[in-house]
């Protein structure tokens, strides 16, 4: 996901960029599956689109050809990731395609899965279907990011939102809440939880600022749909009364088995969903048992604690830091709890800058791992 920039561009082929742009309008609602959209041309003209909008319900292959209708027979069918040849809860999409006759169709990219890899492609071109591949795989695998990371990897996308003062400080003074960032900094905000499956913060975090975690407009009301909301915390319980626990919108611990069981059946009581991992694995295990409960992708607003530990175990994806223009000094806590990244007597880059932009008086930077 670019926050700044369109990443669509990329894509030469004005179909496929079309069936992106409606892939993305399922973003943060899909998990476990991917972001999928799909176009039917026929005769240079768009007769039908659609996109996968949530697990369970129709893909995009089939919304666009409930949108087509009969004009579907003999049209050119371009979709952004490789059609599903076996069931799962929905129908094989390449059955459906065949049974509409379909003549062409253009795919975005493979899909990884080994159970469908080749297949659905195999599939029509075997049927008298003309496939077609797209020139470049990479802006589709790009949007799909989350997705990809938890197939391959048993854990979710990680991308780290962080506020900080102009001397790179999270706060004003140890643990006690701060706003840092302005307007623009917010509407940055806004716009990441928008876009999240789920928001993670880390116990601390819920004990000092006691946060909301929602998606919310310029007026502060409630916009309709907020991402799952998620405490990491790897033996502490935060207290109850947190308005997380306690708003009646829904939020999951996720702890270790080193974790009272007392504090966790009282929260258990109170209706907040409990994961449990093995304490050894620490904050690996932890987002694997995120991955496991069906979130692709995960927006960390990190305390300095969780931060380091995620800095540290090499986990974080993606890095969005919201810098406004005051400093802190020395009564603020430092971002990060531990070693230099250093060769020798130079700094060792970890992280490249991939973004950068102004939002209303806040500059922001997005950060990736090298490679």
């Amino acid at each position: 996901m670019l926050l700044l920039s369109d990443p669509a561009v990329g894509i030469s082929d004005p179909y496929l960029r079309h069936a992106f742009s409606l892939a993305e309008r399922g973003r943060g609602t899909t998990s476990p599956n991917p972001l999928v959209g799909c176009v039917v041309v026929r005769d240079g003209e768009v007769v039908g689109e659609g996109f996968h909008a949530r697990a369970g319900d129709p893909h995009a292959e089939v919304v666009a050809l409930d949108s087509a209708g009969e004009a579907a027979r003999g049209a050119h069918v371009y979709v952004t990731l490789e059609p599903c040849n076996h069931f799962g809860r929905t129908p094989p999409c390449v059955d459906r395609l065949l049974a509409e006759g379909v003549a062409e169709v253009t795919i975005g990219m493979r899909d990884p899965d080994p159970s469908v890899t080749g297949n659905g492609a195999d599939a029509l071109a075997a049927a008298g279907v003309i496939v077609h591949w797209a020139e470049d795989p990479r802006p589709f695998e790009k949007q799909n990011e989350g997705w990809l990371t938890r197939i391959r990897l048993g854990r979710p996308f990680v991308r780290v939102k962080i506020a900080l003062t102009i001397d790179g400080r999270p706060a004003l003074a140890a643990r006690r809440r701060s706003r840092i960032t302005g307007a623009g900094g917010r509407r940055v905000t806004m716009a990441l939880r928008r876009q999240a499956t789920a928001i993670a913060v880390g116990a601390s975090t819920i004990d000092i600022d006691d946060p909301v975690l929602t998606v919310r407009d310029a007026e502060e009301r409630p916009e309709e749909r907020s991402p799952g909301r998620i405490v990491l915390s790897r033996t502490c319980v935060p207290a109850v009364r947190s308005r997380v626990f306690s708003d009646g919108g829904g939020c999951t611990l996720v702890t270790s088995e080193a974790a009272s069981a007392d504090e966790v059946a009282a929260v258990e009581r109170d209706g907040v969903r409990v994961l449990r991992y093995a304490y050894a694995e620490g904050l690996s295990g932890a987002l694997a048992a995120v991955a496991s409960d069906g979130v692709n992708d995960v927006l960390v607003e990190a305390g300095p604690s969780l931060f380091s530990a995620l800095w540290r175990s090499r986990l974080i994806d993606e890095l969005v830091l919201v810098t406004a223009g005051g400093m802190s000094g020395n009564a603020g806590p430092p971002l990060f709890l531990g070693t230099a990244d250093s060769d020798g007597a130079d700094l060792a880059p970890v992280f490249h800058a991939v973004e950068a932009g102004v939002a209303e008086g806040d500059a922001v930077t997005v950060w990736r791992p090298r490679v």
